[in-house]
């Protein structure tokens, strides 16, 4: 008889930890009997119900801290766990992993995998908030049996030095557009002229992400168009910006769109300028597709990209550095070409979704 294994996760949305869930969920439906328990009814879930497996929803279940809907949510994981009596309950963000944790002890679950998709302490945040995220992320790992992160520097970075199991993601490589035919369509959405250098990005328009540091450097640019690609929190404050510095002409907000990673070969240059990551698949991407990149030296970031041999890295937070990155690349279509070769080499030799997943497999059999 099949082990019974429990995903759990806070939001349905597809940003990294969904693409982990979706990856690994898939990934082990032969081997194990799985599940998969989330907040929402978003992209994850569809794709999840598309592949045919079985979702639990958890309606209280959400991001933001509230009392009493996170009081329901326990409460609906207690349940869960004990109707559903999993082998292995694995979990994955900050708010599904603190309420899951102690959910899991308390219905008497046997393995209790965590994931850090990076720290939440790590998130440039008010002294307080941080304290309060630091504990409890301390207490869901001491509630875990074992912990996984996704990066050397997480793995370093652990509270209290805790031992954790070092997994890097892995991804199975897109179905890519092809370069033209991926141009045609940002073009068209964009509204930009043929022939002209388009910088890209896809990320979640959230304060993590530092778009607005990123627009801060494409405005020390004179060539080329920045188009962004996602959607969030952020986007009325992003288009007052843009509006502010008049750049409406060169910089592009063009929202969700799904499967956003087959236009990356559209790019001619992709930036992440994150302020805190974990081990972003879109980098991974954006290296599989064989687009030159430029990032900011946080979290897992460097364990993808090697600066000046693979990529650029700038410090987070610094507009300037960033702004000479890009024009180094603008200016230089064969250091271009040659970062590109370099990362597509590593990432499919280093970030496959078979390594990932017989890591992890490790970890749930220890």
């Amino acid at each position: 008889m099949k082990k019974k294994l429990l995903f759990v996760i806070t939001k349905s949305d597809w940003g990294g930890a969904g693409r982990y869930v979706f990856d690994m969920v898939t990934s082990l439906s032969g081997e194990y009997d799985v599940a998969v328990a989330l907040g929402g009814t978003g992209i994850l879930f569809e794709k999840l119900r598309e592949k045919g497996i079985r979702t639990v929803p958890i309606p209280s279940l959400g991001r933001d801290i509230r009392i009493r809907g996170d009081g329901a949510a326990f409460a609906e994981l207690l349940k869960i766990f004990r109707s559903e009596k999993p082998d292995i309950v694995h979990l994955n963000s900050s708010k599904a992993g603190g309420l899951g944790a102690l959910a899991a002890r308390m219905a008497g679950v046997r393995c209790i995998i965590y994931t850090a998709h990076g720290w939440a302490f790590n998130e440039p945040v008010p002294a307080p908030t941080k304290a309060f995220r630091w504990a409890a992320s301390l207490t869901t790992s001491l509630l875990a049996n074992r912990v996984i992160t996704v990066s050397r520097f997480d793995e370093m970075h652990s509270p209290l030095g805790l031992e954790t199991a070092m997994v890097h993601n892995g991804i199975a490589l897109p179905a890519f557009l092809p370069r033209d035919e991926a141009r045609a369509m940002i073009m068209a959405r964009a509204g930009i002229k043929e022939n002209e250098l388009v910088v890209g990005t896809i990320a979640e328009l959230h304060k993590n992400k530092g778009l607005d540091i990123l627009i801060d450097a494409f405005t020390q640019t004179k060539d080329g168009h920045l188009v962004i690609i996602g959607e969030g929190e952020e986007r009325e404050a992003l288009e007052a910006q843009i509006g502010k510095l008049g750049l409406t002409a060169r910089i592009h907000l063009l929202g969700f769109i799904a499967d956003a990673a087959s236009f990356l070969k559209g790019f001619d240059i992709f930036v992440l300028a994150s302020r805190k990551e974990g081990l972003p698949y879109v980098l991974l991407e954006a290296g599989a597709a064989g687009v030159p990149v430029i990032a900011s030296t946080v979290g897992g970031i460097p364990e993808i990209v090697d600066d000046q041999l693979s990529g650029v890295l700038v410090p987070a937070y610094d507009a300037g550095a960033l702004a000479e990155a890009l024009k180094e690349l603008i200016a230089n279509p064969g250091t271009r070409a040659h970062y590109a070769a370099r990362l597509k080499e590593k990432v499919e030799r280093y970030f496959p979704v078979y390594g990932m997943v017989k890591k992890t497999v490790e970890v749930y059999e220890s």
